[in-house]
């Protein structure tokens, strides 16, 4: 069980991506990007996904990916775009900004330690760029707790069948949602062929322990996008932030 992509988890996930319809990173990346002057490095840059298209548009930045599944496909999908294999914790090097899209910052166990490391990063008025989500789902009881239930499903091109299910727990106090899933896939005729299962765990933040992270950390917001750009309601589920270095 690990939190580095592997197996299934990793040859799937893009497929999940792509089959969702989810709204799009790719244009808040940009922009944030149109205002750096030197050098970015994306941290957890996975299949290459997003920093595929990034370097094919001239911007200058580096993939860093500690799944070496993940590493090989970014390598073989996106050849011109450089990725190097290793832990974010040991990279040492200078950048003009970090980036930590898709969710990736909410992996990390001590989110204080991580933004000093990013700010050592990068110096004096150097940026970052977050993407966080809030489980409100999984906080209201819409997905049952403790339980297993079906997340996505994707048909494969062989007619095979691939499916994610998730069991999931919320410890409200420590703000911290842990989840488990199972990778499924199933024959044409339903029977399951193999199966690999995965643990996650995710930290959630509420505005006021944001601004705290921030100031100790020696950062501030310099631009707020909720749900990608496509909000529309009272309730957030994902904030981008665009950081700068104070």
């Amino acid at each position: 069980m690990s939190q580095s992509y592997q197996g299934l988890e990793a040859e799937w996930h893009d497929l999940f991506w792509e089959a969702e319809e989810a709204a799009n990173e790719l244009p808040l990346i940009e922009e944030f990007l149109e205002s750096i002057g030197g050098p970015s490095l994306y941290v957890g840059s996975g299949s290459g996904r997003l920093l595929g298209p990034l370097v094919l548009e001239g911007l200058e930045v580096s993939g860093l990916e500690s799944s070496a599944e993940m590493v090989a496909l970014s390598r073989k999908r996106w050849p011109e775009a450089k990725v190097v294999e290793g832990a974010w914790k040991d990279e040492e090097g200078e950048w003009s900004a970090i980036l930590v899209p898709g969710f990736t910052f909410q992996l990390f166990e001590n989110p204080r330690l991580e933004l000093l490391r990013m700010a050592s990063r990068v110096g004096k008025g150097g940026r970052a760029y977050l993407s966080l989500f809030f489980p409100w789902a999984e906080l209201t009881g819409e997905l049952p707790p403790v339980k297993w239930y079906s997340d996505r499903e994707i048909e494969l091109p062989d007619g095979q069948r691939g499916e994610l299910w998730t069991k999931h727990v919320v410890i409200e106090r420590k703000s911290l949602l842990k989840r488990e899933h199972s990778y499924r896939l199933k024959g044409e005729d339903g029977t399951v062929i193999r199966e690999e299962k995965t643990k996650q765990t995710i930290r959630f933040f509420v505005d006021a322990e944001l601004e705290r992270l921030f100031k100790k950390t020696g950062w501030k917001v310099s631009k707020e996008i909720f749900d990608f750009g496509e909000h529309d309601g009272d309730t957030v589920y994902v904030t981008t932030l665009f950081l700068e270095r104070s």
